[in-house]
């Protein structure tokens, strides 16, 4: 099994984003059908269930996918050992659960709500095990475009679902997330094919003890993070009425444009950053901390202000405060992507606790934010908590960044008049790209 030639870092970022865009925009559309389908109310109970299963889900995989992305990244015949020990693990772990959570559901009084949410999330933990396996591995293998193309070919797969239940008047809770679950399986079925069509000649077992390092030290950080992303709408769901924990779910949607900037730097720039030079990884990492944070910012603004004039003409009146709650959270991930960004130099490094501190410094300030705002403000107290957390959480980073690299923070915060003419180049040289693939 042998890693893919590499191209150019630009161009695989323009690709990548330019398909992550195609996928939102089928997903923007796709909310838009959920709300239009289920209203506030049903909308906060599929996104809670969404919630609660990536959440136990991250626990399961006590920061697998991460040490995959790195290992894999480095030797690349360890990824079929890493196909059949996460299938093992998935399907032996929905056996385990599965009698419990019956019981659960058969002994336990539960609420209707209860019932509705629970063997959703019971369907759908195992799903998303496997799935952040098989992505971890194609990302560490340098298949980002297969992961994109997996990615879309769901997205309109989605959308194209909640259209045909729409235009059938189809709108019970049940069959929408019956949806939801048949296209998490497609996605996972997806990326089982582009990951075997990689071939293996050996299957070769990571060195076990400094793979176990490596994934709790990320386990730390990620259980941070998804915390982080998913204990506000719990806390709305639990503090507020469900009917804001839907209109929160639909702002998200907007501020994941924001962030789709960073997160697609961070699988590309990881693999390619892994074990190099640490002089080479901050320098890297500080330039491109640069030109996301500016971007981010006139994203965050674009698309914030953009969403009050979306958010009533395609959701519904309904959903109509999600528009401010939308732009506090766009804000917020604008401040939070130099922390995102510089995060890779320790990974790249093997030092994932520092990033893991971060993200529980974030949780935490995220947690106590939305308990002191959301029972006041609901889903726009959520958000301005989450912003909150965002700026810490990069705060400490940078600082952090900037003593092991010995850096000071314009080099990761201030756009330098030399980046101008980087960036010029870089679009040039794109466009020459583009023209020429349209004469061949």
């Amino acid at each position: 099994m042998a890693h893919r030639p590499q191209p150019g870092v630009a161009r695989l970022v323009a690709e990548t984003y330019v398909m992550r865009l195609i996928t939102l925009g089928c997903l923007v559309i796709a909310a838009i059908l959920q709300a239009r389908l289920l209203g506030p109310e049903g909308k906060g109970l599929l996104a809670t269930a969404l919630a609660w299963s990536a959440l136990i889900g991250g626990v399961a995989l006590f920061g697998s996918d991460s040490a995959a992305i790195y290992f894999v990244a480095r030797t690349a015949n360890q990824a079929l050992w890493l196909m059949r020990t996460g299938l093992i693990y998935a399907i032996g772990l929905a056996i385990l659960a599965g009698a419990p959570v019956g019981a659960a559901i058969v002994f336990t009084p539960q609420t209707s709500a209860d019932l509705k949410v629970i063997p959703a999330i019971a369907l759908l933990v195992p799903i998303f095990i496997l799935t952040s396996i098989f992505n971890a591995i194609l990302v560490g293998l340098n298949r980002i475009r297969s992961t994109n193309n997996v990615n879309v070919i769901s997205a309109i797969l989605y959308t194209f679902a909640l259209a045909v239940c729409f235009l059938l008047h189809i709108e019970t809770f049940e069959a929408i997330t019956a949806v939801v679950i048949g296209i998490q399986l497609t996605t996972l079925i997806l990326l089982i094919a582009a990951v075997q069509r990689v071939g293996a000649a050996e299957c070769r077992a990571p060195q076990l003890l400094a793979f176990m390092h490596y994934a709790l030290q990320s386990f730390r950080g990620n259980l941070a993070g998804l915390l982080f992303l998913h204990s506000s709408l719990l806390m709305l769901g639990s503090f507020a009425s469900i009917a804001q924990a839907g209109i929160y779910s639909i702002a998200v949607v907007f501020a994941d444009v924001v962030l789709m900037m960073p997160r697609t730097l961070n699988n590309i720039l990881l693999p390619r950053l892994a074990g190099q030079n640490p002089a080479l990884i901050a320098a890297r990492v500080a330039a491109t901390a640069r030109y996301a944070f500016a971007g981010a910012l006139a994203l965050a603004l674009m698309i914030g202000c953009g969403a009050f004039l979306v958010v009533p003409v395609g959701f519904g009146e309904a959903f109509r405060p999600a528009a401010l709650v939308a732009l506090l959270l766009c804000i917020g991930a604008a401040l939070g992507t130099p922390g995102m960004i510089l995060s890779i130099y320790f990974n790249a490094r093997e030092q994932p606790e520092t990033p893991a501190t971060a993200a529980w410094i974030g949780c935490g300030v995220v947690i106590a934010g939305s308990l002191a705002l959301v029972p006041c403000a609901g889903a726009a107290g959520a958000a301005v908590a989450t912003g909150i957390a965002r700026a810490v959480t990069s705060l400490f980073i940078i600082a952090r960044f900037c003593r092991a690299s010995g850096l000071n923070w314009r080099a990761s915060l201030v756009f330098q008049a030399t980046d101008w003419a980087k960036s010029e180049r870089k679009i040039h040289a794109l466009y020459e790209q583009v023209i020429r693939a349209r004469r061949a």
